[in-house]
């Protein structure tokens, strides 16, 4: 039974194949005349189409066309036969000078080869683009096929032999997206054999290097009191944070009263941990919790200071939400009650004497700034009544007394002074913005905001704008480059996530010498990257959907260096969670950058990178 191939189905294909090499400003002008807001979501068979299905379909043509040449082979011809793309030409078979190999039937050639590429490899060919003609696009690779180096320069249709849609929708991994005019870092060459082949980088797979944290309620020893405790066995991760300074600690919080601060020295299983002993039960944890705590409370944001020393926490129950100041360990510093539910976001100030909490306020949003020593707040009341209900809210401290809030149309700075909270610098905005994220760079002194329609913008000490089409769809997180040593003046790099599926690293001081404010590195995963973390010292960004985490090293993105699937691991299947919905995933790294936390739904995971 043939398929139905209708304007919808071969745009789609057409669009996927734009995404996959990298065509973005070309997919999206097609999926504006196409008049399709979302085609990987409002196609209900849209999920089945596996990567590269465009290719998959018309090298079968081609396969075709091979065997109707081949029945009419016999036929009384002087003409040479005609191809698709006209007369074929057939290049001789490689021999190697000494003849050494010369003589071997096929199947024993193919025996020769190096075990680290089964595949038998392709004649390599030579591209001669016109000398007017930008550099060639290097194609997306799935790091379940690997190229050559000669065919990773290729044009992005020119794939490996024959493309197996079903082996690459069961390997189900991500492939690299390069930009156009960027050259691949090529892996040192394999002179081994009749050719010269490509060594493949390894990628390694963390899937077996996770520990599972547990959740669930305390059980205490027969006789002894239980301490406070989530009241459900399956509270749901909503965050989680390492300490910036001790790889060691970890705090996380969710539904069900979770709330709790790790220590997990690297190499130790948890239940071998130096713990607390609280009520005859010993554990890993420090639960944040008092006693007079409802079990039904949610956490609902962390946030720690740059010196790691203390750790704020926002709880809600019902209508009313306080935040909590505590030490590393736990011990409880300051305490804050009487807000209205919830308290979506904790800042901490540079000088790390307050911290900025975002809530509603009788319909309005109130802004407060607490004290972390004292008892005292400061607050500020925004009166637009939808601000808070219909937008995401982000804040971003840009000195030790002004800070930025920004979410829909609206972006503004605000100071602490002897009066209170006040007004401060004007941004320019216009009605048609949707802003979602800001951060702040100590180092360029630039604050970049992120867009629900897929902008970044970069605003400069004078409050001047400048926007970049980042990504089709909204944009989900956003992150400055960490660096241990002053930036070059250069150099300085901004990641951006979104729903396209796509990782973006801008270098934001020569953006003026790239090509429509081109990224300088671009990889891709097949979902919507949901979160995004790049390790302390700056040297690798990963990538979460709601299935996997990718790993690569900033400056060297032709592969992943690192997977992560959170199926089919059995740490995943237990405990089961009837009415499993997935929210976004929380991760992070530890303040060496040798393990990530991912925490969604029930499950919180540590893992091993190196």
């Amino acid at each position: 039974m043939i398929e139905q191939l209708d304007t919808d189905r071969l745009n789609f294909l057409v669009w996927r194949y734009l995404l996959e090499c990298n065509y973005r400003q070309t997919a999206a002008k097609l999926q504006q005349e196409w008049r399709v807001k979302a085609p990987h979501r409002d196609f209900e068979w849209a999920k089945h189409v596996t990567a590269y299905a465009l290719v998959s379909l018309l090298k079968k043509g081609l396969k075709l066309e091979e065997y109707e040449r081949e029945v009419y082979s016999n036929l009384p011809t002087t003409k040479p036969p005609k191809g698709v793309f006209g007369p074929l030409v057939f290049e001789p078979p490689f021999v190697e000078e000494d003849g050494a190999d010369q003589d071997l039937p096929e199947s024993e050639a193919e025996l020769q080869e190096p075990l680290e590429n089964p595949r038998k490899r392709p004649v390599e060919r030579q591209h001669h683009p016109p000398s007017n003609a930008s550099p060639a696009k290097r194609q997306r690779v799935s790091m379940g096929d690997y190229e050559s180096a000669a065919d990773a320069a290729a044009t992005p249709m020119d794939l490996d032999h024959q493309v197996d849609s079903n082996n690459i929708n069961s390997n189900n991994h991500a492939y690299p997206s390069p930009l156009e005019g960027e050259q691949a870092a090529s892996p040192p060459p394999r002179t081994q054999g009749p050719d010269q082949g490509t060594q493949v980088p390894k990628v390694d797979d963390l899937t077996q290097q996770t520990v599972f944290l547990r959740l669930g309620a305390d059980h205490a020893a027969e006789g002894a009191e239980p301490s406070p405790a989530p009241a459900s066995e399956n509270p749901i991760v909503l965050l989680a944070e390492w300490n910036p300074t001790d790889p060691s600690i970890l705090a996380a919080g969710g539904t069900d009263a979770l709330a709790r601060i790790w220590t997990l020295p690297r190499g130790a299983a948890p239940e071998n941990s130096p713990s607390d002993h609280v009520d005859g039960v010993t554990r890993p944890y420090q639960n944040l919790l008092g006693g007079d705590a409802p079990a039904n409370a949610t956490v609902s944001a962390v946030a720690w200071n740059s010196p790691g020393t203390s750790l704020a926490m926002a709880f809600e129950n019902g209508p009313r939400a306080m935040v909590s100041i505590t030490g590393r360990n736990g011990t409880l510093a300051s305490r804050f009650d009487g807000l209205e539910s919830p308290v979506i976001k904790l800042r901490w100030s540079p000088d790390h004497e307050h911290v900025l909490g975002i809530s509603p306020d009788n319909g309005g949003t109130l802004v407060t700034v607490f004290s972390a020593t004292t008892s005292e707040s400061r607050s500020y009341t925004l009166a637009e009544n939808s601000l808070f209900r219909e937008n995401i809210l982000d804040a971003a401290w840009i000195n030790e007394n002004e800070f930025v809030l920004c979410g829909g149309s609206m972006l503004i700075s605000l100071r602490c002074s002897d009066q209170g909270v006040v007004p401060g610098r004007v941004f320019q905005t216009s009605d048609t913005d949707v802003f979602t994220h800001v951060q702040f760079d100590w180092r360029s002194k630039l604050l970049a905001t992120a867009s629900s329609e897929g902008t970044i913008d970069l605003w400069d000490g004078l409050s001047r704008r400048r926007t970049i089409r980042a990504h089709i769809g909204a944009v989900n997180a956003l992150q400055w480059q960490p660096l241990k040593t002053e930036p070059t003046e250069d150099e300085r790099l901004l990641a951006s996530a979104g729903d396209d599926g796509a990782i973006c690293i801008w270098n934001v001081q020569n953006l003026d010498n790239e090509p429509n404010n081109t990224a300088k590195y671009t990889m891709t995963m097949e979902d919507p990257v949901l979160s995004l973390s790049i390790s302390p010292d700056g040297a690798f960004v990963a990538g979460a959907t709601a299935e996997k985490i990718l790993v690569w090293k900033v400056g060297d993105t032709a592969w992943p260096r690192a997977t992560w699937n959170r199926t089919p691991h059995r740490g995943w299947q237990s405990p089961k969670h009837d009415a499993e919905e997935d929210i976004e995933p929380c991760l992070g790294w530890d303040a060496e950058g040798q393990r990530l936390v991912y925490g969604l739904n029930s499950r919180l995971a540590v893992i091993s990178f190196r």
